[in-house]
């Protein structure tokens, strides 16, 4: 055998040397790799773990933009037990908790890790008059959605309206968002809107008792407080004590009904 045929036979061996040589190398890389992430991982996790990333106390939490409502009572509707680790604190059930509160319209909250803390921050609702639904006594916003009065008897500040509704349903409900514009705007201020009968609808007024029946629709609840707005000089000519009523019940024939006058004697 010459040396032109040993040559090539070394060489070979020599390649297969380097070629068990780097793969022996890459291996080892990958244990070390999966090594390292496995303790980053480890050490992640522990680190999140670790006490001083726990909300311990509802002072952790921190309320913004309450007017009426005290800070403690919008923590309470959280309903979420101490401590808790701030990672897994569900905020996106949590605000839609809290906005599913009647006294509450819109929530947005944040958390933050120096210091330890959640911001919740919230927009009120705005009471424009006092109702009772089912016998229980409450608040309407403009919007027509319910506030029983039990959310606010802790409140640091009561709403002070000056509009009753007496008798408010689930049905009558749909229709305020529209009629609540055309009482504020009404030409003869309502005080009062009395729904204790569906079939009868009995506004409180400067004037006196007006009759309105059966809520139809807005137009002709319109119409009724236009024909009202045409009697404003009706106290110029009658006294209001002898009012019994105004009968709107047919806007294009309103009638007013008066007591008699007891005759004078002799």
């Amino acid at each position: 055998m010459t040396d032109s045929t040993l040559i090539p036979a070394d060489s070979l061996k020599n390649q297969r040397q380097t070629l068990r040589h780097q793969r022996r190398l890459k291996a080892w890389q990958g244990v070390w790799r999966f090594l390292f992430l496995c303790g980053m991982t480890g050490g992640l996790i522990w680190s999140v773990s670790l006490p001083h990333w726990l909300i311990r106390e509802k002072s952790q939490i921190k309320v913004l933009g309450n007017e009426r409502l005290q800070t403690e009572q919008i923590q309470a509707m959280l309903d979420i037990s101490y401590p808790q680790l701030i990672w897994k604190l569900p905020i996106h059930q949590l605000r839609e908790k809290l906005e599913s509160q009647p006294p509450l319209e819109t929530v947005y909250m944040t958390r933050q890790l120096l210091p330890v803390e959640v911001t919740i921050m919230v927009t009120e609702r705005q009471p424009v008059a006092e109702a009772t639904m089912a016998d229980q006594v409450g608040f309407i916003d403009d919007d027509g959605v319910w506030i029983p009065q039990t959310f606010y008897e802790q409140a640091k500040e009561k709403p002070s309206v000056k509009l009753k509704v007496l008798g408010l349903s689930q049905q009558s409900l749909t229709y305020w968002k529209s009629i609540y514009p055309l009482i504020l705007n009404s030409p003869v201020e309502i005080t009062v809107l009395d729904w204790r009968d569906p079939s009868n609808l009995i506004l409180h007024t400067a004037l006196g008792k007006v009759h309105c029946g059966t809520y139809l629709d807005r137009e002709q609840f319109l119409e009724q407080l236009q024909g009202l707005g045409k009697l404003r000089q009706l106290s110029s000519a009658v006294a209001k004590e002898r009012i019994i009523y105004i009968d709107l019940s047919k806007p294009d024939a309103p009638s007013v009904h008066l007591e008699d006058i007891a005759p004078k004697s002799d």
